[in-house]
């Protein structure tokens, strides 16, 4: 999930609000000139007569289509659904999001890798042929901590001073609400008229997404010409994630009395020396949006005795990549840096315990669905938005690995997102609903009624 570092968002005009439950929204037809961007192209849509155009006199149909009092409470109904992994059990908000699927038009399948771990696919096609665009966000959140450190319950999500506060309201159940608002208004106008919107509600993603997009993914069911990953950005546009290695390592030295150290080998010497020069490494990568890679020790442990010379210790290293490294290239990094300390330590050998992967990702400037988000913005604000990276792992790298450009955007301050007190705007719930809608029309277009 992206980290903190965007600067606030700009304004959004407010969405007409609009009684709960169905309607036509408008009064007839509306059609958005152009055939869609090009399936599995990652170009942008043709200047003159691409998707975007009449984009900004759709807005106010959209706002008035939205019913965003609806949405929030979709939003606290999710919160309340207490969906922590692990274990998980998504299909208790999947039971809440279902429903609202279902009354808006689209065919719904559930998957479940292991008992109560659902993800839900939900599609609704236009009447004509079309390219189709992907909307993906987890359902799973993360531990509250401790109850005393929240303003309110964590999961009672309570409306407070014009925020709606809740474990999930920014990571990721107030995005996921605000896409079904979206799917919502859309619907009411007609719904898609052209290509196919799919909405896929996954597990998992806090434990890196093994029993949902990772496991879609691998099965071919995540399939798009585009997509966009919901995680809260500040409606920032992201279009390159970093990527992770998890790495666990054992050092093994020679054990002597305290007195006589020069008769051992301390492991817990030579794993110092690595956490310094993991850390301090200086790499040669860099990217513009992400800028180099990092290396952190989160855990070390060693030694069980004061006056032993330590045989052993571990260290866990989140070593986190950007675009252009590859596992193969970081993991001869790490073991370059181990030969490098072990040669100062004899009698010191290290193992790599444990590797765990996850690739970072990034997508065209010039793809597709970049220019569609990109004039759903500029139709709302008036302005492009602000594009940035992200430092964290999302499901993004499953739908890249897949062949998808994809974006994250969303609704959110990032840096609330695991924190206690976490809590969105109700605006700013609106605002990522009213963008999404019209990004939906931007790559859809609006069949009426």
């Amino acid at each position: 999930m992206p980290t903190s570092g965007f600067p606030p968002a700009r304004g959004i005009p407010p969405a007409v609000p609009q009684p709960c439950g169905e309607g036509t929204g408008g009064a007839g037809p509306t059609e958005v000139a152009g055939d869609g961007p090009t399936a599995g192209s990652g170009r942008p849509p043709a200047a003159g007569g691409g998707p975007t155009d009449g984009l900004a006199a759709l807005v106010p149909r959209l706002a008035a289509a939205l019913p965003r009092e609806a949405v929030v409470d979709l939003a606290r109904d999710l919160i309340r659904a207490v969906t922590v992994n692990p274990p998980g059990r998504e299909a208790r908000a999947a039971a809440v999001a279902i429903p609202w699927l279902e009354r808006h038009g689209f065919a719904v399948t559930t998957y479940e890798p292991r008992p109560g771990r659902v993800n839900v696919i939900a599609r609704r096609p236009g009447a004509e042929p079309g390219p189709t665009l992907l909307w993906c966000g987890h359902l799973d959140v993360v531990a509250a901590g401790d109850p005393s450190a929240w303003p309110h319950p964590p999961f009672a999500a309570v409306l407070d001073g014009g925020r709606l506060y809740g474990r999930g309201a920014v990571d990721m159940k107030g995005p996921v609400a605000a896409a079904l608002g979206a799917a919502a208004a859309l619907a009411r106008l007609g719904g898609p008229r052209r290509g196919t919107l799919v909405l896929a509600l996954v597990a998992d993603e806090e434990a890196m997404g093994r029993h949902g997009a990772g496991w879609l993914a691998r099965r071919g069911l995540l399939r798009a010409d585009g997509a966009i990953v919901g995680e809260p950005t500040r409606l920032h546009l992201v279009r390159a994630q970093r990527g992770a290695a998890w790495i666990h390592l054992r050092l093994r030295g020679r054990p002597a009395h305290a007195a006589t150290p020069h008769l051992g080998a301390s492991a817990v010497a030579a794993a110092a020396r690595l956490v310094l020069a993991l850390e301090e490494r200086v790499g040669d990568v860099f990217h513009p949006l992400l800028g180099p890679p990092t290396a952190v020790v989160g855990r070390i442990r060693g030694g069980d005795s004061p006056n032993r010379v330590p045989e052993r210790c571990d260290l866990v290293v989140d070593r986190r990549a950007v675009p252009g490294e590859t596992e193969e290239g970081v993991r001869r990094e790490v073991q370059a840096l181990i030969g490098e300390v072990l040669r100062r330590h004899p009698g010191v050998t290290a193992t790599i315990t444990r590797w765990r992967w996850a690739e970072p990702a990034e997508t065209p400037e010039d793809a597709a669905v970049v220019q569609v988000v990109r004039a759903a913005v500029r139709a709302v604000t008036g302005q492009d938005p602000p594009e940035a990276g992200t430092v964290a792992v999302t499901d993004m790298r499953y739908l890249v690995r897949a062949g998808i450009p994809t974006v994250i955007f969303g609704p959110g301050r990032p840096d609330l997102a695991h924190a206690p007190g976490e809590f969105i705007p109700v605006e700013e719930l609106a605002e990522g609903a009213l963008l999404y809608a019209v990004a939906f029309a931007g790559w859809l277009g609006v069949a009426g009624a």
